[in-house]
């Protein structure tokens, strides 16, 4: 069996475990409670905003790695000064917060909507890769995913790896792996970031439905983080990058990148390019 057919096979046997979350009993609202609207079986929710409130929900429960999918449909153009965003976080910004991000920017046009990741360890951001969208995210709803072991993280765009970062042997490289993190998800404007909002197409809506997990929930008890990964780890907990799935985040890199911090001279520094060497 060659290693393509024995990837697939795992693929199967792991998405098959995939639970779906439910927006109305797993899902809360954290704030724009007037701009958030849950279907009545809980399998779609749509967060709305205007000039006077965007919206954000958060998941119930923590999670210490495991696989994360959302099925989200944007705003239409004009849609500029928009970010429907997908992300997970550690909930306590106090212990110096972890965070992985999928920020969808609007656009004046098709053309120029953008997926924007970032990944933050201990507080420490400065890690933004950015992409074209491969298809018309307005139409039609599209599968973005977190995988996220002790070995490293990858973001997924309808089952195609776009990034990678990994976990090094190196105390310096800062990597995920001990705090727990919820999934967030929300719908605002930052005009000094990415310009101002044509107002006149407000409300703005990001819809989402189709949420699945296959994570490990985790809990606190006192300054200790458990998990049920520690029980019994599921055969994903080991899984690295495979040959494809580096070829194939090479070839978005390729064909769709506009923006990496590894190219970035104001951010590069002797701990980013052996971070950057390392994740392709």
């Amino acid at each position: 069996m060659n290693l393509f057919m024995s990837f697939l096979l795992l693929f199967l046997l792991y998405t098959d475990k995939l639970a779906a979350l439910n927006f109305n009993t797993d899902v809360t609202v954290t704030w724009g409670q007037g701009h958030v609207v849950k279907s009545r079986n809980g399998e779609e929710m749509e967060l709305k905003m205007d000039q006077y409130s965007g919206a954000s929900a958060q998941t119930n429960a923590e999670f210490l790695f495991g696989r994360f999918d959302m099925h989200v449909k944007l705003n239409s153009p004009d849609s500029r000064g928009t970010i429907t965003t997908f992300y997970l976080q550690s909930p306590n910004r106090d212990l110096g917060w972890d965070e992985a991000d999928f920020e969808f920017i609007g656009g004046s046009s098709i053309a120029d909507y953008k997926i924007h990741t970032n990944l933050i360890t201990n507080g420490i951001g400065n890690r933004e890769q950015q992409f074209r969208f491969p298809f018309d995210p307005t139409t039609n709803y599209h599968t973005y995913s977190f995988f996220w072991t002790p070995q490293q993280i990858l973001w997924y765009v309808d089952g195609i790896p776009i990034r990678v970062y990994r976990k090094l042997n190196d105390s310096r490289i800062l990597y995920p792996d001990k705090q727990p993190m919820k999934v967030y998800t929300s719908l605002w404007n930052n005009t000094d970031w990415i310009g101002e909002v044509n107002w006149k197409n407000a409300p703005f809506s990001a819809h989402y439905r189709s949420f699945y997990v296959n994570a490990c929930v985790a809990w606190r008890d006192g300054s200790n983080v458990n998990s049920y990964c520690k029980l019994a780890p599921p055969f994903w907990f080991y899984i690295k990058l495979l040959p494809w799935e580096r070829d194939m985040i090479i070839r978005m890199r390729e064909q769709y990148m506009t923006y990496d911090y590894c190219t970035d001279k104001e951010k590069v520094t002797n701990v980013t390019s052996i971070e950057c060497a390392n994740n392709p």
